[in-house]
């Protein structure tokens, strides 16, 4: 009974090495037998164990343990890879992948670092190809352990009794079944953990995709707001492009309401969530019957909740849409602008050629005045008949008039309008400028609210910094405590092993001494005595035990108040809802497995009760196993006796054909006889033996029931600890559960910092990358005045340039207020000489208005003879008209025949078709349509005759045309000569003035930008002083 009781605690101390605990390996080893050198025999009692299906909670077998204990004594080199092969499975999917995927050491440094390595690796992040390098180097490694393992294994087999071998033949079927099982487990494991990973990738990627969609729409709306500015800016170019303008300004309104409207419904549901998760998390921490119910309702919220934020993604998938849509628009928009600018360049550059147009027509006025004193001659010769027609010529003056006097009225409708739009430009300048001041001011303001953000968050990192010191230190100083406590169960463990040794020693030495019953039954009181006594000790270790649990429950719970506190302080600051979103994920996961533990613990604890039904059963089959031993000495007795009797049948066959040594043999016989006397002598006295052992096995059973009954008492008391041992498992359970989530939340908050630092530092590079960037744009700023400063002095003059007081020259880098004024004073003079050329500009039209009028009269004569012509044009314009008409009659019959000739073609092919067999209509048809072909010939015909008479008549009256129009545009160019000149001048006047005025406006922009560049280097240059003590804390706080 004892022998049953340890092999069943042994059991259980491999079973659950993962959870310390205490097993009746601890009591003192004062009646233990030392070892024996060669192997030993592996215990019946704790190899035939009860076959689980589940590999998870199934713990390796015992006999593997015994031949690891000798194969160390040999092989010591392999002590790692043997750690590797004897760690538990349950401890494996207690620290999650590793079990699975790579062997882990039971050295404090591994076991520290696969701690460290937690959230990593429930993250579901695939294997490199350097770790999948070393997961075969370890297999490989494993395998050669293994095969090592089996060489020496058989050898020692080849040495065991039949006994032995049947034992171990059984042991190797149920290992085969155990790992059997647990390979089906673990690829069950393993499907499971792919699933996971599977959900988790698509569950990053869908919180990625959203981030990624807001940052988009955010980068989006900046791009539109620049070129919102930049068609503001170059509304003066065209004020086709105002409306459509606005209407893209209001849809942006209208996109940037709805974004806001969904960023507010994504903070709820993300409020929502995290009430979800912290009612998840009490719920947890209650852990009672209706934990299932409670499950079941969270997931079906949690899954509406999913769905919500599907429809709100597909709801910003449809304003993404939108917002392509108006970028479009504006693309369209910003093309139609650079239409205008070629329209404009393409103006500019008919200005300069009518520069040269200009010269040319210069000379031509000349040759027309020549030609003019020519027709003086003429003139004279052709008085008589213009007097006739004065009465036209005064008639066509008054038209001339009208004419002018509209044009002179258009010119100054056009003048106005211009300046009215000049002003309203000038306007809408003003507002874009205090536009602009406004936006300058919500920068500032803006930077001082990041500034107060980033010295609160510095402040936040540092006391985040303290309390994850201090956490880790409490963390480090948990991982000692349970060091400890492994290697208590270690030891707890080994002395298990020596106590089976010393049960197999007393095993057989029952069975070689059955003359010793006495002093076993001494020693099993002296081991009963010892057990009651290690009962008691048990039970004060368990209460030492659970009170320890519950301070360490009371202690994770006031950890777990201080990460919530830290939590609650850090996500009202980080705007960051992906990396919220994953931690929430990773806590729905590790409640899941924190599940799935409980139950696959709570199963295995019921198969150590099941098994240790079964080591009992496999005690009393060795006592049966016993009685067997005895019956077999009975038969080896009775082989003797047989044996005997064939000595003296051989021994009278001998006599009788041995005549001749009969009396030799006679003495042999005698001999013979005395002996088997002798051994019936011995046999009669080891009946008498076995009957008196008999007699003692009778009285050995009744000890045996005694122990048996004890052993009932010990099995009540024995559930009543793993009862105990369960509840503690359970809020051992709880706390590794709630270690886990403070480890997690631990990584999260270290990830968070080390994005924190990169952020902070890339913030810098951008922020001296801005400082570089803002010099060069001063010195071109600088180098760009000084040039303009000296184009004005170029137009100007040296000497005429205003100074301020006597000032010397002075450079925009030395001293910008007085460089300004200079500048000021410098456009002021150029615009009193645009007022001097203005007035220059008036004389000189009054002067081209007199010579106009002189040039009028002598045009007057010149219209008397183009009247002449134009009689003649009209009579030829009647009869082009006539031939126009009928050659539109003719194309009309055309096209009406070539109808006829469809239709006709087109009953032809019906009529061809098969089935039709009307002859006579399909004659008729064909005589129609050879008649109709023969008209269409004959119309063609005469249409190519009427387009050669039309031709000829077009070229007769094209060459009077041009003639007649060589003429009048002779007197036509020579009006016009002179009326461009007095365009042109006012023009060129105008367009001085505009090239002025744009002047003008570039170096008020420029002064602008200049003064906006300086106001933003000194706001980055407050924020850097800013920034730079609260970057050096930070710095200081990470060291």
């Amino acid at each position: 009974m004892s022998d049953a009781l340890l092999n069943a605690f042994a059991d259980s101390s491999i079973q659950s090495l993962s959870n310390p605990e205490l097993t009746l390996g601890s009591l003192p080893s004062d009646f233990s037998t030392p070892p024996r050198p060669g192997l030993r025999v592996p215990s019946i009692t704790s190899q035939t164990t009860a076959q689980s299906s589940a590999a998870v909670t199934t713990p390796p077998s015992t006999n593997g343990v015994s031949f690891r204990r000798k194969g160390d004594r040999k092989l010591t080199g392999e002590s790692e890879v043997d750690d590797n092969i004897e760690t538990p499975s349950v401890e494996k999917s207690r620290w999650g992948d590793a079990g699975l995927d790579t062997p882990a050491p039971r050295s404090t440094a591994s076991r520290h670092r696969s701690r460290q390595s937690i959230g990593g690796g429930q993250k579901g992040v695939p294997l490199t190809l350097r770790d999948q390098e070393k997961h075969i180097d370890s297999l490989k490694k494993e395998n050669f352990d293994i095969k090592l393992r089996v060489h020496f294994l058989e050898e020692r087999l080849a040495e065991l009794a039949p006994e032995q071998m049947d034992a171990a033949l059984k042991q190797n079927i149920t290992l085969k079944i155990e790992t059997h099982n647990r390979g089906r487990e673990i690829k069950r494991l393993k499907k499971l953990l792919l699933e996971l990973e599977r959900e988790l990738e698509r569950l990053q990627r869908s919180s990625g995709s959203r981030s990624a969609r807001e940052r988009e729409l955010e980068a989006k709306l900046e791009e539109r707001d620049r070129e919102i500015r930049e068609l503001r800016r170059r509304r003066s170019s065209g004020e086709g492009g105002d409306a459509a303008l606005r209407e893209v300004e209001a849809r942006n309104a209208e996109l940037e309401e709805e974004l806001e409207n969904v960023r507010g419904l994504l903070e709820d549901n993300v409020v929502e969530i995290e009430r979800l998760q912290d009612l998840v998390e009490r719920k947890g921490d209650s852990s009672g019957a209706g934990d299932s119910h409670q499950i079941d309702n969270l997931e079906t919220e949690i899954d509406q909740l999913k769905q919500t934020i599907t429809e709100q993604a597909q709801l910003l998938d449809e304003r993404e849409d939108d917002k392509v849509d108006l970028l479009d628009e504006i693309e369209a928009l910003r093309l139609n602008i650079e239409e205008l600018h070629q329209r404009h360049e393409v103006a500019s550059i008919e200005r300069s050629e009518s520069r040269a147009q200009m010269l040319e027509e210069r000379e031509e006025r000349e040759a027309v005045e020549d030609d003019l004193n020519a027709l003086k001659d003429r003139l004279a010769a052709a008085l008589i008949e213009l007097q006739q027609k004065e009465d036209d010529i005064e008639r066509k003056d008054q038209t001339i008039e009208d004419m002018v006097a509209e044009h002179q009225r258009i010119v100054a409708d056009v003048e106005d309008e211009w300046r009215g739009e000049v002003d309203d430009h000038k306007q809408q300048v003003e507002g874009l400028r205090d536009v602009l001041a406004e936006r300058d001011t919500e920068c500032k303001d803006l930077r001082l609210t990041t500034s107060e953000l980033e010295s609160t968050i510095n402040d936040l990192h540092g006391k985040f910094e303290a309390t994850l010191a201090h956490l880790e230190q409490e963390a480090d100083e948990k991982d000692v405590q349970i060091e400890t406590l492994n290697e208590a169960i270690e030891k707890l463990s080994e002395q298990v092993y020596v106590l089976e040794d010393e049960n197999d020693k007393m095993k057989e030495d029952c069975e070689k001494v059955k003359e010793e019953d006495d002093a076993e039954r001494e020693r099993l009181e002296t081991l009963a005595a010892a057990l009651k006594e290690k009962l008691a000790t048990l039970k004060a270790e368990l209460d030492r035990m659970t009170d320890m649990y519950e301070e360490c429950s009371q202690e994770i719970h006031a950890h777990r108040s201080r990460q919530e506190e830290l939590a609650r302080h850090v996500e009202t600051l980080v705007d960051e809802l992906e990396r919220e979103r994953e931690a929430r994920e990773r806590l729905e996961n590790d409640f899941d497995t924190a599940d799935r533990e409980h139950d696959e613990k709570f199963r295995a604890e019921r198969r150590t009760l099941e098994a240790k039904e079964s080591a009992l059963q496999s005690a009393l089959t060795d006592l049966a196993k016993t009685q067997s031993l005895l019956t077999q000495r009975e038969a080896d007795l009775q082989a003797v006796q047989t044996a005997l009797q064939t000595l003296e049948n051989d021994l009278k066959r001998a006599g009788e054909t041995h005549s001749t040594a009969r009396f030799s043999l006679q003495l042999e016989v005698d001999r013979l006889k005395r002996d088997l006397e002798r051994l019936e002598d011995e046999l009669s006295r080891a009946r008498s033996d076995l009957n008196d052992k008999d007699n003692k096995g009778r009285d050995r059973d009744g000890d045996i029931d005694k122990l048996h009954a004890e052993n009932r008492d010990l099995a009540s008391q024995l559930a009543a600890q793993t009862q105990a041992r369960l509840n503690i498992s359970e809020k051992l359970d709880t706390t590794q559960t709630s270690l886990k989530a403070a480890e997690a939340e631990v990584a999260s908050f270290r990830s968070r910092i080390v994005e924190l630092e990169m952020r902070l530092s890339k913030d810098q590079r951008s922020l001296l990358s801005a400082e570089n960037q803002f010099r060069d744009q001063l010195t071109e700023r600088n180098t760009l005045l000084l040039t303009i400063y000296q184009y004005t002095d170029k137009i100007l003059g040296v000497d005429k340039t205003p100074k301020k007081g006597g000032q010397a020259e002075t450079k925009p880098f030395t001293n910008f207020g007085v460089f300004h004024d200079n500048l000021i004073t410098r456009l002021k003079a150029l615009s009193q000489i645009q007022m001097d050329f203005d007035k220059r500009c008036k004389e000189i039209e009054g002067r081209f208005t007199e010579k106009m009028n002189d040039m009028r009269k002598q045009l007057d004569n010149r219209w008397k003879q183009i009247d002449k012509f134009e009689t003649g044009v009209k009579q030829f314009a009647e009869t082009k008209v006539s031939w126009r008409r009928k050659y539109s009659t003719k194309e009309g019959e055309v096209e009406a025949l070539k109808t006829t000739n469809a239709e006709l073609s087109a009953q032809l092919s019906g009529i061809k078709r098969p089935g039709q067999t009307d002859s006579m209509e399909i004659r008729s048809l064909s005589t129609r349509a050879v008649t109709a072909e023969r008209r269409l010939n004959n119309a063609q015909n005469q249409l190519l005759a009427t387009e050669e008479k039309m031709a000829s008549l077009n070229q007769k009256t094209a060459a009077a045309d041009s003639k007649w129009e060589v003429r009048v545009k002779e007197y036509e160019t020579r009006l016009k000569s002179a009326e461009e000149r007095v365009k042109r001048e006012r023009q060129g006047g105008k367009e001085r003035v505009n090239e002025l005025e744009t002047q003008l406006k570039s170096l008020q922009r420029q002064l602008e930008l200049a003064q906006k560049r300086s106001q933003q280097l000194t706001g980055v240059i407050d924020s850097n002083k800013v920034m730079s003590p609260s970057s050096a804390n930070t710095s200081a706080s990470s060291k």
